[in-house]
């Protein structure tokens, strides 16, 4: 059931936030996102989990952040569907968080295109993202090849470094393409210092455990080795929006002030 579209950008782009279910499975928890045809399955790393339904895991009042807020933030972030964060070996937080996005152009599934094609449709990602340097905070963009997971399913990889109102950060993000949508899973970290290979290496474990509906009835025929036209997905004012800058970003705010329990330099305060 889709709960309501929160914002419509130009190129008939579309974020939407839909309702959950949350279920305890043997390896960690399991949400639902019918309206968006998603099922993912958590980690038990992550000790702290939201979305715009749910709170499960351990209190994170602890840090003397209130969940609540976390949840009223996801419900008005646009495209966010849930966060989920654990505390790293530096005692940082990491924040993983998938969003969506309704997608313009006809290309269907991704997992339909042959490796080749991907491949070529990856390297035009190269010039394409030099773009989006400079637009919301964006200061790097880095292409980082296809992940396939286990079960064969392509995800385009990047590592991004920005900074926003909370501070600098490194993301490492996934996305895929399904049922001419887009799904985008990310794990961010504002440590001044991380490796960014171990952001992609959490984000591939996050989209391990997830499960798409594909509809059967669209087809994967376009011609997506000449690559993906942005501004079809977003405007060029949502560009950090496309590109994961934007998209939750501001759901963790650093606040080096508080610093209860571990130590754990940053916080998830606002929106």
């Amino acid at each position: 059931m889709k709960k309501g579209i929160m914002l419509s950008l130009a190129m008939a782009t579309v974020f939407t936030v839909g309702t959950s279910t949350v279920s305890k499975a043997a390896s960690g928890i399991e949400l639902n996102y019918e309206d968006v045809g998603v099922s993912i399955t958590l980690s038990d790393k992550y000790n702290y989990v939201y979305d715009a339904e749910n709170i499960y895991g351990d209190d994170i009042s602890e840090y003397g952040i209130n969940p609540d807020t976390i949840v009223k933030s996801i419900k008005s972030t646009p495209g966010v569907y849930f966060k989920a964060l654990y505390v790293d070996d530096n005692n940082y937080f990491r924040e993983s968080y998938m969003s969506f996005i309704e997608g313009e152009d006809k290309f269907g599934h991704l997992k339909d295109y042959s490796k080749e094609d991907l491949a070529k449709c990856g390297e035009n990602f190269v010039k394409e993202m030099e773009d989006g340097v400079g637009k919301d905070g964006i200061k790097s963009v880095e292409y980082k090849d296809i992940f396939y997971t286990e079960g064969g399913l392509p995800y385009f990889q990047f590592v991004i470094t920005g900074t926003n109102t909370d501070g600098d950060y490194t993301s490492g993000y996934l996305f895929t393409i399904a049922n001419n949508n887009y799904y985008y899973f990310y794990t961010r970290s504002y440590a001044p210092s991380v490796d960014a290979d171990s952001l992609l290496k959490d984000s591939q474990e996050l989209v391990e455990g997830v499960e798409i509906t594909y509809d059967k009835n669209i087809k994967s025929n376009a011609n997506i080795s000449g690559g993906i036209d942005w501004k079809k997905v977003g405007s060029k004012s949502a560009y950090g929006a496309v590109f994961g800058a934007v998209i939750g970003a501001s759901i963790s705010a650093i606040n080096k002030k508080n610093k209860k329990k571990k130590n754990v330099k940053n916080t998830v305060e606002k929106a």
